[in-house]
């Protein structure tokens, strides 16, 4: 039998994910480090990147033994690739891959210019495309390879200063539908979650007002502020062979605010 061919657990089982190996981009804070905390909970070797030495070692430290960092920036293509390329000849193969990292800096349109412009589209998109390409030989490698994508509810609600993060977090949706179809065939699944406000530290520490918080406690239909308890589990869920009849889908993790 093929992978894809056998018998498909339930539910996410913790034992799945035991021996498994996943690259977070990102993971050095926020949703990412939850996510890999999480994943090196139940065992699973778990690589992240990100700019700062100092936050990749208190993820590793995290992580518990199952942890490993690269240091990169991922707006550099080559660098990126490089993370993945360390991670693959290390592991031997690369069963979960989560595009994660991004940029959501407020800034208004009239005062945009072409290099920021460019920033954010190298930081939260075209990762996307050299990250999965360069991990594509170590994908074919795992077992019930799967890939998601992290994006946002931001762009499904138009909300201001984010014109251009919308621009860039939009295009995960076509990205992920069409390579959905492409990576069909060879049994790796690819998804997307998108998530509301979650309240990360970072958030909490420079954007997220009182009246912030009201307003979405007053538009969601779950009464309870987002956080990042909230979205792993979408992720893992993805990841698992509990979802292995769903590809090309963008799960919405929002506590009600945005209806599709």
């Amino acid at each position: 039998m093929t992978d894809q061919a056998q018998p498909i657990p339930p539910c996410p089982s913790p034992a799945e994910f035991s021996g498994r190996v996943a690259v977070v981009t990102g993971g050095t804070d926020g949703l990412g480090l939850h996510l890999a905390r999480t994943l090196a909970a139940m065992d699973c070797h778990v690589w992240v990147c990100g700019r700062s030495a100092e936050r990749g070692a208190n993820a590793v430290e995290q992580m518990g033994g199952r942890g490993h960092f690269h240091q990169c920036d991922l707006a550099d293509p080559i660098q990126a690739r490089g993370f993945v390329e360390a991670a693959g000849n290390a592991a031997g193969a690369i069963d979960y891959l989560v595009n994660n990292a991004a940029m959501d800096t407020r800034v208004g349109f009239e005062e945009a210019t072409d290099e920021l412009f460019d920033r954010f589209i190298a930081i939260n998109l075209r990762p996307l495309f050299s990250v999965t390409q360069a991990a594509l030989p170590w994908l074919r490698k795992g077992q019930r390879k799967a890939v998601v994508n992290i994006g946002t509810t931001n762009y499904m609600l138009g909300l201001s200063p984010f014109t251009l993060y919308n621009a860039g977090k939009s295009g995960i949706v076509g990205f992920t539908r069409s390579l959905a179809r492409e990576l069909g065939p060879e049994g790796i699944r690819v998804n997307m979650v998108s998530p509301g406000w979650v309240m990360t530290p970072k958030q909490l520490r420079e954007h997220v007002t009182p009246e912030d918080q009201a307003g979405l406690l007053r538009d969601q239909c779950m009464k309870d502020l987002l956080r990042e308890e909230h979205v792993t589990p979408a992720v893992l869920f993805l990841l698992s062979a509990a979802s292995a009849g769903i590809a090309g889908q963008n799960l919405v993790v929002d506590a009600g605010k945005v209806m599709q």
